[in-house]
Parts: C-alpha cells; structure tokens; sequence
C-alpha cells in the first residue's frame, strides 16, 4: 500500500510538471505573416480562446493540436491559455502582419549623422581687443554638453549657432542646452573678437561620419536596416544623440583591429 501511494504522488507530481512545463513554452506574444499558420503544441486540457473584439477574426482550437489560423486577416488578437476550459493560466496575443519581401544586401555604407542641436566639444579664450575673454565661465556649460536653442530659437547646426550669437551684437543670450539627459538653462553674453565677430568661446559640432553595413533592402516602402551601434564624439567620448542622417557611398581603402571594449 505504501508503494502504490508513492507511485501515485509521483505521478501526479509529474502530471503537475508536464502541465507546467507545457504552459510556460506557450509564449505571451506571437508575431506572424498575413495567412501564416502557428501550431502550438499542447498536452491534453489545455486549451485557447479567442477574446472579443480582436481584429483577427478567424481563430480555430482543437484538443492536443491548439491551431491559429490566421486566414488573410490582419490586425492584433488576445487570446486566453485556459486549463480545462476553466481556469485560466495565461494570456498571449497575437499580432499578424502584412507579408514582405527583402533583399539581403551586406554591402558597406557611409553614413553622416546629424546631431540633435549642436554638440560643446572644446573651450577657448576669445581674443578681444583689448584682452582674451572666456565668456562661458560660470554658466555651467561644459564639453559634451548638446546646446538646444538660444532665446528659445532651435538651434539644429553650427551656422545657425554662429549667425544666431553674431545678430546679438553682444546682448545676454538665454542658452537652453542638454547635460547628462538633464535640460538646463543658462545666461551667456558673447564677447566680441578682434575681429569684429561675436563668439561664445565654444567649439561645437554638428554632425559625425561613418561606415556601417546594410542589411537589407525593402522595395515596397524603399526602408532599409543597417547594422551598427551608438556612435561616441571622437573629441568628447560621449554618445551622440541623432536627429537625422543620410548614407553616401563608401569603399573600404584600410582596416584597423579592434580592442576589446573600444568599438571602431
């Protein structure tokens, strides 16, 4: 009798196990192509429902076999994992999308990057008159830093920087800029140089250049994906924060190993 009752806990036990393992493979999200079918393997028990209002109107189950047939519809369905039609132990859902065809590239391109305002790289004094000014003394603004506008006028590239402090003829300039992910503000008045010209004492940049691989080609929307990482300014060590881009041809004329932990 002793026996038979630990052939019985064991057995259950593995019952409780073969359940749980089975769930725990359903997963929660499932991605496929319009008319694609996804089998879902499933012990005895366990079984799918579709919620209402899905956009997926087609959803068909069967016992052992639980089978998604998404037909030509495509949109977004939640679905219901239950155990016995009773209790329910998971939810997942499924989202189809259109089929598309892309064509495999793996060829190199040059890429030219265009920051999110312009970036502080360097500080210098400015030669005056009458002696050299550092007019970016106590503001707070330091080398990596990302200047944003200036008199709550965007500043997208180093010419509107220059034109925007040159047309201020020396007034205070209000400077909103990007420290670290926080937003700051400061006050800087622009000194006038020996020759005539008004400047901040910053050296900024505005845009960075690159190779990167392209991975694929889609004709229909003419998108691409190109492989890559996040870009560090070679002067401040900082990641870039990208506003826009373009890609220009390239040709690989030298190679460089790389190091460990110093991506090229």
């Amino acid at each position: 009798m002793k026996n038979f009752f630990k052939i019985l806990i064991i057995a259950i036990l593995l019952l409780i196990l073969i359940y749980v393992s089975n769930i725990t493979t359903i997963p929660r999200n499932i991605i496929l192509f319009e008319g694609e079918k996804l089998n879902l393997m499933t012990v005895f028990g366990i079984k799918l429902t579709q919620k209402e209002n899905n956009d997926i109107k087609q959803v068909s189950t069967s016992v052992g076999n639980n089978l998604i047939n998404t037909s030509k519809n495509i949109g977004h369905a939640n679905l219901e994992v239950s155990l016995f039609n009773t209790i329910t132990v998971k939810e997942l859902t499924v989202d189809v999308i259109p089929k598309t065809k892309v064509v495999p590239i793996g060829k190199t391109i040059g890429l030219k990057l265009y920051t999110k305002g312009v970036l502080v790289v360097g500080m210098s004094e400015v030669t005056g008159e009458n002696a050299d000014e550092q007019p970016y003394l106590d503001t707070g603004i330091e080398e990596g830093d990302t200047i944003l506008s200036i008199n709550e006028k965007e500043i997208s590239s180093t010419e509107d920087l220059i034109k925007t402090v040159n047309e201020s003829k020396g007034k205070n300039l209000k400077i909103e800029y990007s420290s670290k992910g926080e937003i700051k503000v400061a006050n800087i008045k622009p000194s006038k140089s020996s020759k005539g010209e008004y400047k901040l004492g910053l050296w900024v940049r505005d845009a960075a250049a690159g190779v990167g691989t392209i991975t694929f080609y889609e004709p229909s929307t003419k998108s691409f994906a190109a492989l890559g990482h996040g870009i560090q300014d070679i002067d401040t060590g900082n990641l870039i924060t990208i506003s826009s881009g373009e890609i220009v041809t390239a040709s690989i004329v030298d190679i460089t190993k790389g190091k460990k932990g110093v991506p090229r």
